[in-house]
């Protein structure tokens, strides 16, 4: 009886352990990655009408299984995840985002530090063409650049 309810309790405790870490994975996510993916990236890699280099970033296995040169990202390992080389530009004539300047430092090790926790990403299915317009809207764009520290 004892035994049982040790096992119950620790299950429970187990359980709400990966339940804290999910919704920390999902915040870290919709907060520090899905934002610079949608304003740099989706422009010229998308599912829904743009798969520049055969690579979309616009949901999870687009992002997994890569693009004409290599796989866009190996969960655990940011050194050798292509999306992160191009990110930094240590790949000559294959730096991103294309047209603009590197990206800031800080976001640079966001995307590090999320490849190496295992890249968690909610996004299954490409989205449709009305949620695609929605993510990359000047109105939506135009709300993140206000949280700026240079805008406050």
């Amino acid at each position: 009886m004892i035994s049982h309810l040790i096992r119950i309790i620790f299950f429970s405790f187990w359980a709400g352990c990966l339940s804290a870490g999910n919704a920390e994975e999902i915040e870290f996510f919709e907060s520090k990655i899905r934002p610079v993916l949608a304003e740099h990236c989706y422009e010229c890699h998308n599912s829904v009408n743009k798969t520049k280099g055969d690579l979309a970033l616009d949901y999870k296995n687009g992002l997994l299984d890569g693009g004409e040169t290599d796989l866009g990202i190996i969960p655990g390992n940011p050194k050798e995840s292509l999306l992160l080389k191009v990110l930094k530009h240590e790949i000559k004539d294959l730096k991103m985002p294309k047209g603009g300047p590197k990206l800031m430092p800080n976001v640079i090790a966001d995307f590090e530090k999320w490849i190496s926790r295992g890249a968690f990403d909610p996004r299954l299915e490409p989205p449709t063409e009305k949620q695609l317009a929605e993510e990359t809207a000047w109105e939506k764009i135009r709300e993140r650049r206000k949280q700026w520290w240079s805008f406050k």
